[in-house]
């Protein structure tokens, strides 16, 4: 902390000499546009004519209603400010300085005479492309008064939420903002299952660069998919939210005979006031809803007893151990308890800060079935299967902030703090046996595994920038360091059978991780002529991870655990340096724009054991990073980029460290110090086209990775009980260790098209995918490649109706071929089909149904496997209360009692099917009542009214109270995102 602090120090100082240092040319006027009731008026357009009445320079007033113009030659000029439904302001303005503050300039109503008997409406279209940004109106999509933003993007084309995750344009979704600032740091399921949809005017989607990118205008390559919701002008002032409690039961009984309850309290409330956005979100259940991130639930992988083998790849519902607790994921039961707390706010002129706090308690317990097939032909008939029963207990508290300092027009100061503490604690009984052709037993074992794991991350990034007089050249510094901890305790008992008799594990274990690592950049941008700039780039990273893991055996001489396990035990230290500089060249057009660029980096990779004995391994790479970026406008609304990016990644100390993870004596894994670093080759293609005559989008996207060097699985699968590296592999056995490998490939094709249908007052939106994953491996030391190959198709039909009425179908059936090339009796293909139709119905004096159902269909998996089931939801409702604020529901989960779920996961030496517990029918009743109070004369009345007129936007004055959205030229209100 004392070292970022005298950075930070050192970052103010050189801010402020560099203010007297560069020469500066031109000078600077500035100012703040509002109405006459003191809002910023977003979008207002600045127009400088000299006394010849030519046109000199102009801008756009921002989401505060700041402009800036810069580089103005001294002199006299006639300034024009105009904003749609308002007088112009005029005003003559003299220059002969290094900038001139007009301070706040407000702007009146018209005073022309409002059409009270005839109105002209304009139909705001519900898609428009502005630039890389794709936005659409919100109130071309009709949903019901008390639906979330998380409802409304559901109806949007190229948006998905099948998997409960958001996805954009084929992406996952990483960052939500709202009006250009972070709500709820990075966790966009909080995001958008805490925000109404009636407040928000309008949805932008967008690949977000990095900071520095954004300042620099060279692109890094260092994006996250981003959705932006801009909110209407008429509800930024106010206290809009909802609580709501219910219970229920299950209709089954406990041991104490009395019947199993279900419970669900929580809600969110929300303060807007101008720039000041404060909003707290609680949740209390046992019925798997949980909104927060994966990233409250570390160290949850280890409950299901340690299965190794690094699996990967697909499928349905596949991936990963943790997939089951992440958000909205139905796979085990989840008691969930967790408050959140957001702030957003402007301290002055100069200083704009977000901040927010979660804390997650959740309580797992999940059942799974596994049945696992190896594709060696000697493998041929042995099948691995197991039953795992486990329990999770996780705490976590994360903290985030974003203080940004404008220091003057010229400086700035980004810090982003970031801040974690969290513990697990988890059991699990695993029942696991090798077979060969389902008869004949090889091994089983029945493991009981326990863990006690603690762990916080610390991060803080700063972000000098500073502008020149000469417009295009730039200076930014940037540094980011961390440090992170994970340590835990944890216990194994596991007996294993084989042909040799019967082995037992008895031990436990003491692990300590920690990591800390510094990264450091400096870009200089140098204007070449008005359409070309030169980017100078130089970059320092340091990262540096231990581990230290003691293992013991259980003694019977002195009754405790007592005798280190050398074969087990492991102290080990990577280091991981790299020094990276580079040049950039950028050419910008009206029509067109590219980057290229090369770097060279010269990385150092040392890795020191202490334990069981000491040694080092060091290793130097010399590397050639090329990247290259290309954009073509072929009109406002068709858009082609292409993006090329080289880069390179150091294997984790968990793959280096090569101490012996038992925790299922059958699935043994271990680490390779021997590692080297991957070279990743990366290219894009995304191509935006919207039409605004019938009012449809097309979206399309290409990608592939190759990846030299990839760190692949080595597995061996052994017939007899064998000793590898001082660990007894039973017969049947695994054993697997990561290897580099070349050869991994990995092809995606995204597509999307939406259009509304007027007949039906519909929007229909297909979707189409296409992708193959070449990932190589090693089975019994013979190379094998799986190769699997994915195609799907898609289709959203959406109601655009009334507010009283809100349907959606969708359906998506994917189709998966795998081939492995070492065992071609083990290529298979399956077919998943997930369709989901959602109806909201409200009809006589405030009666509210509601019903979902998902559909979802599995074949050409193994028998046990293969699935044909519905989900079926369903609730009916009364709203009460005078304005409709307060709600009484029943509603019934899974009222065929169907729910299920499976995973199938594809790896060079295994294919997996994995079935686990989910939450099964259950009746509850539950009292919701909505907060809606806005400032400016917004009642609910009003909201209501808003809601019913399908976003038109009125020619001739505002809406009573608040200034009417987007002025002539400029953007609609909100923050956009930096244009290249």
């Amino acid at each position: 902390m004392n070292q970022i602090f005298k950075t930070f120090l050192f970052l103010l100082l050189l801010s402020t000499c560099s203010i007297a240092a560069f020469s500066q040319n031109g000078s600077k006027i500035y100012g703040i546009i509002k109405d006459n009731v003191n809002e910023p008026l977003t979008g207002a357009t600045v127009a400088l004519r000299n006394n010849a009445d030519s046109f000199v320079a102009g801008t756009a007033a921002d989401i505060d209603g700041n402009f800036i113009i810069n580089d103005v030659p001294d002199g006299s000029y006639k300034m024009t400010i105009s904003y749609l439904g308002y007088e112009d302001y005029k005003k003559t303005i003299d220059i002969a300085g290094s900038e001139l503050n007009l301070g706040i300039l407000k702007l009146d109503p018209s005073k022309g005479t409002t059409l009270d008997e005839v109105k002209i409406v304009e139909k705001a279209p519900p898609v428009q492309q502005k630039e890389d940004t794709t936005q659409f109106n919100a109130g071309s999509y009709k949903v019901n008064p008390d639906a979330t933003a998380e409802d409304l993007i559901r109806k949007m084309p190229g948006m998905d939420l099948s998997t409960g995750k958001p996805q954009a344009q084929g992406e996952s979704v990483t960052k939500v903002l709202v009006d250009g600032k972070p709500f709820f740091g990075d966790d966009p399921s909080s995001s958008l299952k805490n925000l109404p949809a009636e407040v928000i005017d309008k949805i932008q989607v967008y690949d977000e660069k990095s900071d520095q990118s954004q300042f620099t205008g060279f692109d890094d390559g260092n994006t996250s998919k981003t959705i932006n919701i801009i909110t209407k002008p008429n509800r930024k002032q106010g206290v809009f939210g909802k609580l709501y409690a219910g219970g229920g039961t299950d209709g089954t009984k406990d041991a104490s005979d009395n019947y199993d309850a279900k419970y669900n309290a929580g809600g969110n409330i929300n303060y807007f006031e101008g720039d000041r956005r404060i909003s707290l979100i609680g949740q209390s259940n046992n019925i798997n809803i949980q909104n927060f991130s994966s990233q409250d639930l570390v160290g949850i992988s280890g409950t299901s007893g340690g299965r190794g083998g690094g699996s990967r790849g697909g499928g349905p519902g596949g991936g990963g151990a943790s997939s089951s607790f992440t958000t909205n994921q139905s796979s085990g039961i989840n008691k969930t308890n967790a408050v959140g707390f957001n702030y957003s706010d402007k301290w002055g002129k100069k200083v704009d800060v977000t901040a927010s706090y979660f804390f997650n308690n959740s309580d797992n317990t999940t059942t799974q079935t596994t049945e696992r097939d190896f594709v060696l032909p000697s493998d041929a008939g042995k099948i691995y299967n197991d039953t795992t029963l486990s329990n999770a207990v996780n705490n976590n508290h994360r903290f985030n902030m974003r203080f940004n300092y404008t220091i003057d027009s010229f400086n700035s100061l980004l810090i982003v703090p970031s801040l974690s503490f969290q513990n697990n604690n988890s059991t699990s009984l695993l029942n696991g046996s090798t077979m060969l052709n389902h008869t004949d037993l090889l091994n089983s074992t029945i493991n009981r595994y326990s863990s006690d794991k603690s762990g916080n991350n610390l991060s803080t990034m700063l972000l000098y920038r500073h502008k020149f007089r000469k417009q295009g050249r730039t200076l930014s510094l940037m540094a980011n360091g961390g440090y992170n901890k994970n340590d835990g305790n944890s216990s194994l008992f596991a007996p294993v059978v084989s042909e040799d008799g019967i082995d037992t594990t008895d031990q436990q274990a003491v692990s300590k991780q920690h990591g800390w690592n510094i990264n450091s950049n400096v870009n200089y941008t140098e204007p070449l002529s008005k359409k070309s700039f030169l980017q100078v780039q130089y970059g320092l990273n340091y990262q540096q991870s231990s581990s230290d893991k003691r293992t013991n055996d259980f003694s019977y001489i002195t009754n405790d655990y007592t005798d280190l396990n050398t074969a087990l035990s492991n102290k080990f230290t990577t280091n991981y340096i790299t020094n990276k500089g580079g040049l950039t060249y950028r050419y910008n057009d009206t029509n067109f724009n590219f980057n290229i660029g090369v770097d060279f980096q010269n990385a150092n990779l040392d890795n020191q054991r202490e334990l069981p004995q000491n040694n080092a391994i060091q290793r130097s790479f010399n590397t050639v990073l090329p990247n290259a970026r290309f954009q073509y406008n072929f009109s406002k609304k068709k858009t082609l980029r292409l993006f090329y990016r080289s880069s390179t990644s150091a294997p984790s100390v968990s793959q280096l460290q090569d101490v012996v993870d038992n925790s299922n004596p059958l699935q043994i894994s271990t680490g390779n110090p021997n590692l080297v670093q991957t070279y990743n080759n990366s290219l894009f293609m995304r191509y935006n086209a919207t039409n605004t005559k019938n009012n449809s989008t097309f979206f399309a996207m290409l990608s592939a990775q190759n990846t030299r060097d990839y760190i692949a699985n080595s597995t061996i699968i052994v017939n007899d009980s064998t000793n590898l590296n001082g660990v007894v592999v039973p017969a049947g056995g695994q054993y697997t260790r990561p290897e580099n490998m070349n050869g991994y490939w990995n092809f995606r094709g995204f597509a999307t098209y939406g259009v509304p249908i007027n007949a039906l007052k519909s929007n229909i939106n297909g979707n189409a995918t296409l992708g193959y994953v070449r990932t190589p491996g090693m089975v019994n030391l013979q190379k094998n490649y799986a190769n699997n190959t994915s195609m799907g198709l898609g289709l959203v039909l959406s109601s655009n109706i009334s507010d009283k009425i809100d349907f959606t179908l969708s359906t998506n059936a994917n189709y998966n071929i795998i081939r492995n090339t070492l065992n071609t009796n083990s290529n298979t293909q399956y077919y998943n089909q997930s369709s989901r139709l959602s109806l909201n119905y409200i009809f006589w004096k405030g009666i509210a149904f509601n019903t979902e159902l998902n559909h979802q269909l599995y074949r050409g998996l193994s028998a046990a496997y293969n699935q044909n089931y519905l989900l079926w939801n369903m609730s009916l409702g009364k709203k009460l209360f005078k304005k409709q604020q307060g709600e009484i529901k029943f509603s019934v989960y899974d009222l065929l009692k169907q729910n299920n779920s499976i995973a199938t996961t594809v790896t060079e030496s295994y294919i997996q099917y994995t079935q686990t517990n989910v939450l099964q029918r259950y009746f509850m009743l539950t009292f919701t009542y909505n907060l809606r109070f806005f400032k400016g004369g917004a009642s609910m009345k009003d909201t209501e009214n808003n809601e019913r007129n399908g976003g038109e936007q009125r020619m001739f004055g505002p809406p009573p109270g608040a200034p009417p959205g987007g002025g002539p030229g400029g953007p609609s209100p909100g923050m956009m995102p930096p244009m290249d």
